[in-house]
């Protein structure tokens, strides 16, 4: 009898499951709502997202990055929605962000009826949970998948979900079974990899804004970003830089656990001369527009040697290196202004070093710089160090205190 038991299950379990999504999806489906962002001149779409309910009189949440042309382009996008399967569709009115968070707070007019609440704790791993979205504009879609916890070492929560979330599903819910918003869509790395903004962000935003918030929303996105460049600031440059040694050198490293670095080595007999590399760099850059993200770190370190070119060609080489830029930062000439950079030779760390230092101002939030660094300097007649450094989305101040910590831990020491 237990072959018989035991082949009852298998065929039972999957029908079982099935319904279970299909029970969700029938209760919930209303409460989920189609995003676009609609070119005024043209009348025609111009992105998609997901967004859902989370009040009877029409709040609806998404993606920051759903809706941000209607704060930096205003005028030329207006937002509506259409909802679940009824096919009921509106305006929607901005009202308040979290840019940090990637969250936006609107509201439907005439938008009213069923809606999910945030849940403010994290499911344990293995839980199943429900995505909902529009991928690709075909229509409401459930995913079931499983929460894998908050992701490690990240400098923002995140939810890591294993389920197929697309494009066109961000901003769309996550629910568990009893129908409660454990978080919303905001990323996928392809092959059931999906990222989650945490709900308790949604109920932050709610209880901090009421709807109703008290500055203008391109002032919000630069407070925000200010105050949050402050708080990570703070948590590097309160402590010494760590460093790791690299050909007789004592280079930054990984600063903080929300950096990753990655190293390589690179030997071109037809080029007389050896190269060691290491870069780090932040996963957690902000989205500000289509042609801008912020808030991001990069530094690269190359080490160079040669035992034949000679000084003359070796000197040479590093001069050409050392005109290369090694980072291509976001943004367009509406978002920036130029770099404004300084040079000058240095003593220091055991050696001359030549130091670049660049600035450059965004031109709608009043504040915030983008910064660059390069460093160079030779140790030996056949030695050199080349060092680049990318911040962006810092005060002047930050940026500062940040290149000169960064400087003074690039040391000499064989």
């Amino acid at each position: 009898m237990r072959p018989l038991f035991t082949l009852f299950l298998l065929l039972v379990l999957p029908v079982a499951s099935q319904s279970s999504t299909e029970g969700v999806y029938a209760r919930y489906r209303d409460t989920v709502l189609q995003v676009k962002i609609v070119d005024v001149a043209s009348g025609a779409k111009a992105s998609i997202g997901s967004g859902f309910m989370v009040s009877a009189d029409g709040l609806v949440v998404t993606n920051y990055h759903v809706v941000a042309e209607l704060i930096h382009q205003p005028g030329r996008y207006r937002a509506e929605y259409i909802r679940g399967d009824a096919g009921g569709s509106g305006p929607l009115q901005l009202l308040d962000i979290d840019v940090v968070h990637d969250l936006a707070l609107l509201r439907g007019a005439k938008l009213t009826g069923a809606f999910l609440r945030p849940r403010l704790d994290v499911p344990a791993k293995g839980e199943r949970l429900f995505a909902f979205g529009n991928p690709h504009d075909l229509g409401l879609t459930i995913v079931e998948g499983t929460c894998n916890g908050l992701l490690e070492d990240s400098l923002y929560d995140k939810i890591h979900f294993t389920g197929a979330i697309n494009a066109g599903m961000s901003g769309g819910p996550v629910i568990d079974g009893r129908g409660a918003v454990v978080g919303v869509n905001v990323a996928s790395g392809g092959n059931q990899l999906g990222f989650l903004v945490p709900a308790r962000h949604v109920a932050a935003l709610l209880k901090g804004s009421g709807g109703n918030p008290a500055e203008p929303l391109l002032e919000r996105v630069r407070s925000q970003l200010l105050a949050n460049q402050d708080r990570y600031m703070r948590g590097l440059l309160g402590k010494p830089f760590v460093t790791e040694k690299i050909k007789g050198y004592d280079l930054p490293a990984r600063l903080a656990p929300f950096l990753k670095c990655w190293g390589d080595s690179r030997h071109e007999p037809d080029n007389l001369y050896d190269q060691v590399v290491q870069t780090c760099a932040s996963d957690d850059d902000i989205f500000l527009t289509r042609q801008q993200a912020t808030g991001g770190i990069r530094f690269r370190h190359d080490h160079y040697s040669s035992a034949d070119l000679g000084p003359v060609r070796f000197y040479g080489l590093m001069e050409r290196q050392f005109n290369k830029p090694d980072f291509d930062p976001d943004g367009d000439e509406k978002s920036v202004a130029n770099f404004v950079c300084t040079s000058d030779l240095v003593a220091g760390g055991g050696s001359d070093v030549k130091v670049v230092f660049c600035l450059r101002p965004y031109k709608k939030l009043k504040g915030l710089f983008d910064a660059y660094l390069s460093v160079a300097t030779l140790a030996g007649r056949d030695q050199a160090l080349q060092s680049s450094l990318l911040i962006s989305g810092v005060s002047d101040a930050n940026a500062l205190a940040f290149a000169r910590s960064y400087l003074e831990a690039i040391r000499w020491n064989p």
